[in-house]
């Protein structure tokens, strides 16, 4: 049997309704490595199957959201497939009931985005700190994501720093309407990356300019805990994602 798995996001990110932390924001995903000759086969597979199979739980009330990102920029990561949620169990359970009803009823369509896309790495986030009023139809056009490496026996110190002085900055640019929504996320199951920090708007270029915005306030006007941010989390890797869910 073809097995895919759900698990996020992201980049995933943004599926909170209050910038404070939501330790019930879930986001389950995978995150694939895929032939770049054959990544469109993988796009219709999911917009013709995978997706609306996803989209019945959400209209079920099964999950909050469904998200398929394409890579731009970034590593060797070239799609993303994320559903939200916000009870661990039953996203578990939906997760399951995902995997055989693609793989049972459509194998075809899971055969073709398992030779498109044949390697995947799955995450869990939850999360920290997100936008206010956030979900995954407000989603921007492109996002802009870093996965950060974190010292576990500190990484607490990480969040409250995101929270107090990064957050607030995210939600002023939202706010101002630069950016279409951000969140803050932590790892609960997955690979290397601790935490997730991610944010989407119209473009890419956009993202950059309130990226360098938003850091350098924060290094101005909180230099130190910024230092400290930093030395928790000293290394990350950055992606620019495509949001083609509903392409």
């Amino acid at each position: 049997m073809t097995r895919i798995g759900i698990a996020v996001a992201g980049g995933l990110m943004l599926f909170a309704t209050s910038a404070v932390a939501q330790d019930d924001n879930i986001v389950f995903g995978i995150y694939y490595r895929c032939s770049q000759a054959q990544e469109a086969q993988a796009d219709e597979v999911v917009r013709g199957t995978l997706g609306p199979i996803a989209q019945k739980h959400v209209d079920a009330g099964h999950l909050t959201g469904w998200l398929w990102l394409t890579h731009s920029q970034g590593g060797a990561w070239r799609r993303l497939f994320a559903t939200t949620g916000t009870d661990m169990g039953q996203m578990m359970d939906v997760r399951q009931q995902i995997v055989e009803e693609f793989t049972s009823e459509h194998a075809d369509a899971a055969a073709q985005l398992g030779a498109a896309c044949p390697g995947h790495d799955d995450y869990i986030w939850t999360g920290v700190s997100n936008s206010a009023g956030a979900g995954t139809d407000t989603v921007g056009g492109a996002s802009l994501s870093a996965y950060h490496s974190c010292d576990r026996s500190r990484e607490g110190r990480a969040d409250q720093i995101f929270t107090e002085v990064l957050a607030p900055l995210y939600q002023k640019h939202q706010d101002m309407g630069h950016i279409a929504s951000w969140a803050f996320y932590a790892h609960r199951v997955g690979g290397i990356f601790r935490r997730l920090e991610t944010f989407s708007g119209a473009d890419h270029m956009t993202l950059l300019n309130m990226q360098n915005a938003i850091y350098q306030e924060a290094n101005e006007t909180n230099p130190l805990a910024m230092q400290e941010f930093n030395q928790i989390c000293s290394w990350h890797a950055d992606y620019m994602w495509e949001n083609t869910s509903q392409n």
